[in-house]
């Protein structure tokens, strides 16, 4: 490195020259919002206000982010979460609903001029995502991601679930759009699982509900067989799902997990806050990659169910 005034070659690190005595400025950097060039010793951006850092490699080399943004483009920022958010919609008709009507779900889109809420929300979504862009540390991109998580899920909920009753094969009920923000220690958790699950429309499982009035070999023999719960854990439904009513096979929600075996099955038990994955398969759905069925009704808005009490446990 050279002094920029007489020239002089300097040590590495020098704040000051040691032939004329004139401070040091750096090599010029870009800005990694904007792309504009700052003298070396700029601590913010002189055209956009973006903080500068010395290390411009400020994320953990070993994050992948799930939304790649590009920020030299600030103005498309809106845009670009567009994008991201049709993407998010194609993903969930996959895991949820029926891809092959993306089409007519990307048609309602704007038909129910659920367009003009979200332009709103997406150009809100821009301003958080610079703000947090400009923070320049290695938690950036995890805090959008999460951001941006959080927000798609809302809306792609209330998009689909008052927006395109008629697109989805199987409804959801309205009130799960209560738990938008709910957490751990507000929520109650009996009355969410009742809210998901809406076990009044069905009619053709045998749920037990009241537990005073369940018989009691049918209690003894869910405790043998799959219902392996602590003494003291709170059992919110039981579920017989055998021909003749023995309640060897079925399943169980308690206050800590899910228990179930299913015929020909091992028992297995996740507790809510082991929850890893939830996936839908063909028919039937997966649990940490264990089989578990109902019908298809009842396995959607078990799934719905337990990727929220993994988002909140």
């Amino acid at each position: 490195m050279r002094c920029s005034n007489c020239q002089t070659t300097l040590a590495n690190g020098a704040r000051f020259c040691h032939s004329c005595g004139d401070k040091v400025i750096g090599k010029p950097s870009d800005c990694p919002s904007c792309g504009i060039q700052n003298n070396g010793d700029a601590k913010f951006c002189a055209h956009c206000g973006c903080a500068l850092s010395a290390n411009h490699n400020f994320v953990k080399e070993d994050y992948v982010p799930r939304y790649n943004l590009k920020f030299d483009e600030v103005g498309s920022l809106s845009e670009q979460i567009g994008g991201h958010f049709f993407a998010g919609l194609k993903k969930r008709l996959a895991e949820e609903h029926d891809p092959k009507k993306y089409k007519d779900y990307v048609s309602t889109f704007y038909e129910s001029n659920f367009d003009k809420k979200f332009n709103l929300k997406a150009s809100q979504l821009a301003e958080e995502v610079y703000t947090i862009h400009c923070k320049q540390d290695d938690t950036v991109l995890p805090e959008i991601d999460s951001l941006l998580d959080k927000n798609f899920d809302s809306l792609l909920d209330h998009f689909i679930i008052l927006h395109c009753k008629h697109l989805n094969d199987i409804e959801i009920p309205e009130i799960v759009l209560k738990y938008e923000n709910t957490n751990k220690t507000d929520v109650n958790l009996e009355e969410m699982i009742f809210d998901y699950l809406d076990i009044k429309k069905e009619t053709n499982e045998k749920f037990y509900l009241d537990f005073i009035s369940i018989p009691e070999n049918k209690i003894k023999n869910a405790v043998q067989s799959f219902l392996f719960a602590d003494k003291k854990e709170m059992v919110f439904l039981l579920c017989d799902q055998t021909v003749f009513g023995s309640c060897k096979e079925g399943f169980a929600l308690t206050e800590r997990g899910i228990y179930w075996k299913a015929h020909f099955n091992k028992a297995y038990a996740v507790h809510y806050e082991n929850l890893q994955e939830i996936k839908r398969e063909k028919e039937w759905i997966t649990i940490n990659g264990r089989y578990f069925h109902v019908n298809p009704s009842f396995n959607l808005k078990l799934l719905k169910l337990l990727k929220k009490l993994k988002r909140i446990f």
